[in-house]
């Protein structure tokens, strides 16, 4: 079972990259999974519903969030008519949409679980552990890939050698940069963060001018997305369908040539 993950989607100019290059992403790499973290795929902040629209029609299997998962009011009202879009179970509110979702996939059942770290992570609510474990007791899958949204490498890693026996997978995402720790740890897949798919001259997708301005100059600025060429990133997560465990997990990166 070949799973292809796409980090996260910043503004337009990541998503145009992710719906040119997919195509052929899913033959290279004869994909039977897509998953994408597009929580920033709105103007660089939320999603809408016709975003996640436009990604499903392109073949994208699932859709995973993070911490801006309800920044576009809208889609607090339509969340429950995209069935393949999952938001953090430790996000309120924790009544609209669903944590996790479970789908067939050569023909085995494969968990899709979203939730937020803690560290320098003021809207998580309650451990993300904790989180977890209630959902251990009530998912049904042959096996579980986990979009850990969260700050820190170390709480990634904890929560990695927590349940490295449970799950398949654990995909670090939110920092958006990629790093270069991909392994298969006792039949876990894992790696800090897959990075971002956004503009690549650019402070995490955002536009350096403006960034600056308000870090350095200390002005009232809104974050503005980036524009040019963009950085794709992912990676590719093999399971054994016999076992339901990670044999394989190595990282994808195409930059523009600028």
């Amino acid at each position: 079972m070949n799973i292809l993950f796409l980090g996260d989607v910043v503004a337009k100019s990541g998503r145009q990259i992710v719906l040119e290059k997919l195509p052929h992403l899913k033959e290279q790499y004869e994909v039977d999974f897509t998953i994408v973290n597009a929580e920033n795929s709105a103007h660089g902040k939320g999603i809408t519903k016709k975003i996640y629209q436009s990604f499903m029609d392109a073949g994208v299997d699932v859709i995973t969030l993070g911490n801006h998962a309800f920044s576009k009011g809208e889609i607090k009202e339509v969340m429950e008519d995209c069935p393949n879009m999952v938001r953090p179970m430790n996000l309120e509110p924790k009544e609209i949409g669903k944590p996790y979702c479970i789908k067939e996939v050569c023909g085995k059942k494969l968990a899709i679980v979203n939730l937020l770290g803690e560290v320098f992570m003021d809207c998580a609510s309650g451990s993300p552990i904790e989180a977890m474990r209630a959902l251990l007791e009530e998912i049904d899958a042959d096996c579980i890939l986990v979009d850990f949204h969260a700050e820190t490498t170390s709480e990634k890693e904890i929560f990695l050698h927590v349940f490295h026996q449970d799950i398949c997978a654990l995909i670090g995402t939110h920092t958006h940069v990629q790093t270069a720790d991909e392994r298969v740890f006792n039949g876990c897949a894992y790696i800090s963060d897959v990075g971002m798919c956004g503009v690549y001259d650019s402070i995490l997708g955002r536009s350096v001018e403006e960034v600056l301005r308000r870090n350095v100059g200390h002005e009232v600025t809104h974050f503005t997305p980036a524009e040019g060429p963009s950085i794709l990133c992912g990676c590719l997560i093999q399971i054994d369908e016999k076992t339901g465990r990670a044999t394989n997990i190595f990282r994808i990166q195409e930059r523009p040539e600028i």
